[in-house]
C-alpha cells in the first residue's frame, strides 16, 4: 500500500476483462502463427540449381544465341559464368560488377595491349562471340591489334597487296577467306588452278616471296616460264623427266651444272670449254650445240 497525505491508497489491480483480452490475443496470435506454418508453400521444398530449361524460359534470346551461334561457349552452362544472377540493383548501378569478366576463362589470347583487353570492343556479343564481330570494314583500324604477324608481313614485304585494305580481300564478315580469282587470273594456261594451288607458290601476304614443294608439277611453272616448258617438252632429255623443283629448289635459283653432273670430261675439255653450254646447248635444250 502507499501512503499519500497520511491515507492510504490500495493499488488499483487490472480488470478481469483486460487480463482476458490479452489472454484471447495470445492465443489468435498462435493459432495463426500454426496455420501459416501448415499452409505454407515454401515448407519441404528442395531448391535445386538452375538448368539451362530454367533460364530459357525468360531469357529466350540469350539461349538462341548461345545454341545457333554460340561457339565454344555452347560448351558452357549459364551459371558456368552467370555466377552471381538476379542481383541487380539500378540505385546501386551493380552492373558492371555482377557481370562475368572474360578474363575469368580466357588468358588474353590477343596479346596484353590495352586495345586487345577490350573484349566487347570486337566481340560485341558474348552469347555469340564469333558471329557478333562487326563488318571489316568497321574494324580496319583494329585488325593489326590481333594480327600484326601478318600486317608486319605486307609491310616487309611489299607487293600490291600491302597497298590493299584488310577488307578488300576479307570482306563481308569477320574470318572470310577470299579465293584468289576473285581478284586474280589464272596465269598457267596449262593447269587449272585453285586456291591452295595458288598458295603453294604464292604466301598470300607475302606474293612475290615465291616457294614450293619439290613435286610441283612443270604445267603450274609453265604460267610464268612458258618457254622453258615448251623446250623440255619438245626436246625430251633426261632432263625432260625432272620436276622444275628438282634444278631449281628455290625460285630464282640458277644451278651449275656440276651440282648433279660433277666434271664428266677430261681435265683438258674441261679447260678448253669452261661453260657446258658451250657444247651442250642450254639446260632445258641440251640437245643444241
Amino acid at each position: 500500500m502507499l501512503k499519500e497525505e497520511n491515507h492510504f491508497v490500495v493499488p488499483q489491480r487490472p480488470s478481469i476483462t483486460i487480463l482476458a483480452a490479452l489472454a484471447m490475443a495470445l492465443v489468435l496470435c498462435q493459432s495463426a502463427a500454426a496455420e501459416t506454418l501448415e499452409g505454407s508453400i515454401y515448407t519441404d521444398i528442395v531448391v535445386e540449381p538452375l538448368t539451362l530449361q530454367d533460364c530459357a524460359r525468360c531469357h529466350t534470346n540469350h539461349y538462341n544465341w548461345l545454341k545457333d551461334n554460340g561457339a565454344r561457349h555452347q560448351a558452357v552452362a549459364c551459371t558456368e559464368c552467370h555466377e552471381i544472377f538476379h542481383a541487380y540493383n539500378p540505385a546501386r548501378e551493380n552492373y558492371a560488377e555482377i557481370m562475368p569478366k572474360c578474363s575469368s576463362c580466357h588468358d588474353a589470347p590477343h596479346g596484353t595491349v590495352e586495345p586487345v583487353l577490350q573484349c566487347l570492343e570486337c566481340h560485341n556479343n558474348p552469347h555469340q562471340p564469333l558471329a557478333s564481330i562487326p563488318a571489316p570494314a568497321n574494324l580496319e583500324d583494329r585488325c593489326q591489334l590481333c594480327h600484326n604477324g601478318v600486317a608486319a608481313s605486307l609491310k616487309a614485304e611489299v607487293s600490291k597487296h600491302t597497298e590493299q585494305e584488310c577488307s578488300t580481300c576479307h570482306s563481308e564478315k569477320h574470318g572470310r577467306i577470299p579465293v584468289c580469282f576473285e581478284c586474280h587470273e589464272n596465269h598457267s594456261p596449262l593447269a587449272a588452278l585453285e586456291t591452295p594451288d595458288c598458295l603453294a607458290c604464292h604466301p598470300v601476304h607475302t606474293p612475290l616471296k615465291i616457294s614450293y614443294p619439290a613435286d610441283q608439277t612443270k604445267e603450274v611453272c609453265a604460267g610464268c616460264h612458258a618457254q622453258a616448258y615448251t623446250l623440255l617438252r619438245d626436246n625430251i632429255t633426261k632432263h625432260s623427266a625432272f620436276s622444275c623443283a628438282k634444278c631449281h629448289p628455290q625460285h630464282g635459283q640458277l644451278p651449275e651444272c656440276q651440282g648433279c653432273h660433277g666434271k664428266p670430261h677430261s681435265t683438258q675439255i674441261h679447260e678448253k670449254f669452261t661453260q657446258c653450254g658451250d657444247c651442250h646447248g642450254i639446260a632445258h635444250d641440251i640437245s643444241r650445240p
